[in-house]
């Protein structure tokens, strides 16, 4: 597929053509200090014009912890229904850019699975802005990712979720570290009935492989530092969720663990 051609139809990639459709996302996405950076971001997608302007974006109403759109499930208001039985979170927040519809199970399974290495690009691109439209880097102290067991890693060659990152401390200035590792091989979340069935599937999966001496962050007139724990797709959160589980049981009370993915 030639570089030009846009990630997602094949068509070509005019930059004329999607001025509009970049300034308008750049407008929804952005608060305004943060324009011309979005703006920029949005401007060097590998999509066209067409694909651009009906990009599935997440709205404004969402669940305040797990960035879920409201307008699409029941809740209090504040939280989605899944989220109001959730007690004592390791996970301080989620949020996404876009929801996970046939389209974007289709692009992603040709990241992850065909390797196409464009997309490494165009999903980092997206979860730059994400990060940028909700957080801010400089309360960050680190990026790092969800790990693969060594057997899916094997099978698959290249963890997707570390090339993301890559692209996102490119773009956001915080660095990449390598916290966790996979100690429990699961079955894939798609194959497993049921949220219940996941969570236990992911209990205890992880076990913490960051340096031995780890800074231990002070408070501060920011509150605690933070870190940004990255994915490709949050479904139940259970993934998440048990990571954040064990970068807390090791780190402690004085960082707060949140985390970014492409789709909810």
């Amino acid at each position: 597929m030639s570089l030009n051609a846009c990630v997602s139809c094949g068509g070509r990639v005019v930059s004329q053509a999607r001025e509009a459709a970049v300034r308008h996302w750049a407008r929804q996405l952005s608060r305004q200090a943060r324009y011309p950076v979005i703006y920029r971001l949005l401007a060097g997608l590998s999509i066209c014009a067409g694909c651009l302007e009906t990009l599935p974006v997440i709205g404004d109403d969402i669940c305040r912890h797990c960035g879920r759109d409201q307008e699409s499930c029941e809740g209090n208001g504040e939280l989605c229904q899944d989220c109001t039985q959730l007690h004592e979170e390791a996970l301080e927040r989620n949020r996404s850019l876009l929801h996970y519809n046939d389209w974007g199970k289709s692009l992603l399974g040709l990241y992850k699975y065909r390797g196409d290495e464009r997309l490494a690009s165009f999903y980092g691109t997206l979860l730059a802005v994400t990060f940028l439209r909700y957080y801010d880097p400089a309360q960050f102290t680190c990026i790092t990712t969800v790990p693969l067991h060594g057997k899916r890693l094997y099978e698959r060659g290249f963890n997707q979720v570390d090339l993301l990152a890559t692209e996102l401390s490119r773009a956001s200035g915080v660095p990449v570290r390598s916290l966790l590792q996979r100690t429990k091989e699961t079955a894939k979340l798609s194959k497993q009935r049921g949220r219940i069935a996941r969570q236990e599937s992911m209990r205890e999966a992880f076990s913490w492989a960051g340096d031995t001496v780890f800074p231990i962050a002070g408070a501060s007139s920011y509150g605690p530092s933070k870190i940004l724990l990255v994915d490709d797709i949050y479904t139940t959160g259970s993934t998440l969720r048990s990571c954040a589980t064990t970068l807390r049981a090791h780190l402690g009370p004085f960082y707060e663990i949140h985390s970014l993915t492409i789709y909810r």
